[in-house]
């Protein structure tokens, strides 16, 4: 590795922990900043569902630009833009302005869609063709422990500057962008020459194609299809979606030089490759349950969870690198499919092992066995891969399109994934009260009784450590009168079964929301099987 070369690594490698470490740093204070603007969580979610669909409208975008412009000035300008919105979003902790807070994450996220992509192809054509998988897999080292350990991250500065606080998560960027941006006046300004005019009419398309679209996904319950498909928040903006795609393709066809390179989606290779990239975003979503998991499989208390992905993060970062040197020498179909294989028995065990026993050796080998199929399907090989195929004037408009592709899996999934958690837990009242009830007792609403609304409140937020003690609490206000002096003392020496029956109850989501992972996983590895194998030619 040539010295000038390490440093492109390390400066590069800076930006991408950045903008990946910033996805899930928010996620653990979501609910503290709404306490914090005094706002409802369904204008809370706004605060992710803005970033996301600003995020994936810029990324082709500024990737674009960079190929003509020079991936150096557009990755420092991203920075910049990165960091005011960083900046932006931390003071208005201290404005309590809620419609600035969003769009001083508007302005993070437009930046953050420059970084990845454009860091990603400087890395990827920087190094001989021989290091270029060892260098990669370095990217999905940083990426995959950046993300996975983001949540954790958060909560450990709110613990540690206080709720009151929570601009910290946000302020934290602004250091490491000037650390960025001073190293980057060492480095060249690469870039691709052309005549050729700017794609404006198609990135003015596009941008309304990929927003209408994502919008409509984050809205689509599959829990409850009917509704939400037939709901204002859906239809609109995908029918919206339907009319837009066809006049992408008709513009970027008659584009002198297109926002989106249309042969990524007609040469078979490079297709297969997206597809891929599709089902790694709706897998990753899987992972983000992991802290909940742990806590009501564990009995660990409401938070602590997140500490424990931190084995995913370390035998992800470990997996990487290695898998980097597999490239070099195998290709990305064959790590692909080791990526793709130990992520479906890692999710398979935590459904059908982990989640039926409440060990934490079995929690550790499914969280070690997941770290390793992160660590060998995301970022490297799939980056690998699309570089191998598109032009070096092409490289990162081609990584982007690939990260949109991801996006749009990511979009996709969480409905999915959280609808096997409410299920399970809409049958919890039923399943412990059955277990509970002595033979010939009911426990219907005695008439006129009112449970307060705080009461109902805890019981909905309950988890494995205080669902016995909410459940009596609650139990007293549904019991009726003549028979509670007797029910009652029973029922203090039934907690141990409302916990136990609990703790299974909500497990048998997470072990359908785990079995619907490894099938998409599957599904991964089985389209790993349609990738060429020998080293491909540049399209």
């Amino acid at each position: 590795m040539k010295k000038n070369n390490g440093f492109i690594l390390v400066l590069f490698l800076l930006g991408i922990f950045l903008g990946a470490i910033d996805s899930g740093i928010v996620s653990p204070a979501r609910e503290i900043i709404q306490h914090g603007f005094n706002i409802s969580a369904s204008s809370g979610i706004w605060m992710i569902t803005i970033y996301t669909l600003a995020y994936a409208v810029s990324m082709p975008i500024t990737s674009k630009l960079a190929d003509r412009v020079g991936h150096k000035k557009v990755y420092t300008i991203s920075i910049m833009i990165f960091a005011i919105g960083s900046l932006l979003c931390g003071l208005t902790n201290y404005f309590n302005i809620y419609p600035l807070f969003l769009a001083a994450r508007v302005i993070q996220a437009l930046g953050a869609g420059g970084i990845l992509p454009i860091a990603t192809t400087v890395i990827g054509q920087s190094f001989p063709e021989e290091k270029r998988g060892t260098a990669l897999g370095f990217v999905g080292m940083v990426y995959g422990v950046a993300t996975i350990i983001g949540p954790t991250l958060g909560s450990a500065i709110i613990s540690w500057v206080g709720q009151e606080n929570w601009g910290a998560i946000f302020l934290i960027n602004v250091p490491i962008a000037i650390v960025i941006l001073v190293m980057a006046r060492g480095i060249p300004n690469t870039k691709n020459e052309t005549e050729k005019p700017i794609d404006l009419l198609g990135s003015v398309v596009l941008a309304g194609f990929i927003g209408s679209l994502m919008y409509a996904l984050t809205n689509l319950d599959f829990f409850n299809f009917k509704e939400s498909f037939i709901s204002t928040d859906f239809y609109p903006f995908l029918i919206v979606a339907i009319v837009l795609l066809p006049i992408l393709v008709f513009v970027e066809r008659k584009a002198k030089d297109p926002i989106i390179n249309l042969s990524f989606f007609t040469e078979r290779q490079m297709l297969t490759t997206m597809l891929i990239a599709f089902i790694s975003g709706v897998g990753l979503m899987g992972m983000v349950f992991v802290p909940q998991f742990a806590e009501n499989t564990l009995k660990i208390s409401a938070g602590k969870g997140g500490y424990l992905v931190t084995l995913l993060a370390l035998f992800s970062g470990i997996a990487a690198p290695i898998s980097g040197k597999l490239l070099d020498k195998k290709g990305g179909a064959f790590v692909l499919r080791i990526g793709f294989f130990s992520s479906v028995l890692g999710t398979l065990f935590l459904a059908l092992v982990a989640a039926k026993t409440y060990s934490f050796l079995h929690v550790f080998v499914g969280l070690a066995l997941m770290g390793i199929g992160v660590g060998f399907t995301m970022g490297a090989p799939l980056n690998y891969l699309v570089l191998n195929r598109a032009s070096k004037e092409n490289g990162a408009s081609a990584l982007a399109t690939m990260s949109l592709v991801r996006s749009i899996g990511v979009a996709v999934s969480p409905n999915i994934m959280i609808g096997f958690i409410v299920s399970a837990g809409q049958n919890v009242v039923g399943n412990v009260t059955s277990a509970i009830m002595p033979a010939g007792m009911s426990f219907s609403t005695s008439e006129g009784s009112d449970i307060p609304r705080e009461v109902m409140q805890q019981l909905q937020a309950a988890d494995v450590t205080n669902i016995a003690q909410r459940l009596m609490q609650f139990l007293t206000y549904v019991i009726p009168e003549d028979i509670k002096k007797f029910a009652l003392p029973a029922l203090e020496k039934s907690q141990d079964v409302m916990t136990n029956v609990y703790q299974s109850t909500i497990n048998e989501g997470y072990s359908q929301m785990f079995l619907t992972t490894a099938a998409v996983a599957t599904v991964g590895f089985l389209l790993t099987l349609f990738l060429n194998s020998k080293k491909q030619t540049i399209l």
